[in-house]
């Protein structure tokens, strides 16, 4: 069987932790950047992975659109208005908040599938073990079969709506922010220095997290724990 033919454009803190993962694995894909100059730039930043023409585009098997959300929709359609078809290529949607069955009203013509990452990318880049959501698609089963095999070269995915990621992320994101409000004022209000604070935020309380969904607290944090939970209890 001839070997799928799998792209990438938007290569950002995403698109190059999707890249970093590949290459971690030893395996590589092609990437396309618009402009020259930083096509090299980032063919030298991740050796292995090729950079593609925009002609090229339309002989892939998959297209994994890593674009910001405002940029995804202008992109394509400069695609289509250039000439190229795309309707043998599966694009992958991976912009949180654009959702994929208002692409594929859109674009009636071509076949899309959401692959919505959910977490931090830069985690990604660093730890890899991503955590992808993809939204059933009996339209197009066989492509998103064969696109959850890829990505589950990198991470875990998961079948269920593609919301789901927008709603944790969010989630997430204004649970920690408040908690960081919170330290920090803990912090000024006990007279520490700002070092402290900052030192904080950016050390101990992400590896505390990470060390608790892990379940790899020390003695010390186990302490705090069940303090904790006896607060909660009484």
């Amino acid at each position: 069987m001839e070997q799928e033919k799998w792209g990438i454009v938007g290569i950002g803190t995403l698109g190059g932790a999707i890249l970093k993962q590949l290459s971690n694995g030893k395996r590589f894909i092609d990437f396309y950047h618009p402009n020259a100059e930083k096509a090299a730039g980032i063919a030298q930043a991740n050796p292995g992975h090729q950079s593609l023409t925009v002609e090229e585009l339309d002989s892939l098997d998959f297209l994994i659109l890593a674009l910001p959300a405002d940029r995804l929709v202008p992109f394509v359609q400069s695609l289509l208005d250039s000439g190229l078809s795309l309707t043998t290529v599966t694009l992958l949607n991976l912009a949180t908040v654009v959702k994929t069955a208002e692409l594929n009203r859109q674009f009636p013509q071509l076949r899309f599938l959401g692959m919505k990452f959910m977490g931090h990318a830069v985690d990604l880049r660093e730890r890899g073990n991503g955590l992808f959501i993809t939204e059933p698609n009996e339209q197009f089963a066989s492509a998103q079969e064969r696109a959850i095999r890829f990505f589950e070269q990198i991470g875990q995915v998961i079948v269920d709506k593609e919301d789901v990621v927008e709603e944790v992320n969010s989630l997430a994101t204004r649970i920690a922010v408040k908690a960081a409000f919170e330290l920090e004022q803990a912090i000024r209000e006990g007279g520490y220095r700002q070092e402290y604070a900052s030192r904080a935020l950016v050390s101990v309380a992400p590896e505390v997290m990470r060390a608790y969904a892990s379940g790899t607290m020390g003695h010390f944090a186990r302490k705090i724990v069940e303090q904790l939970l006896q607060e909660q209890q009484s």
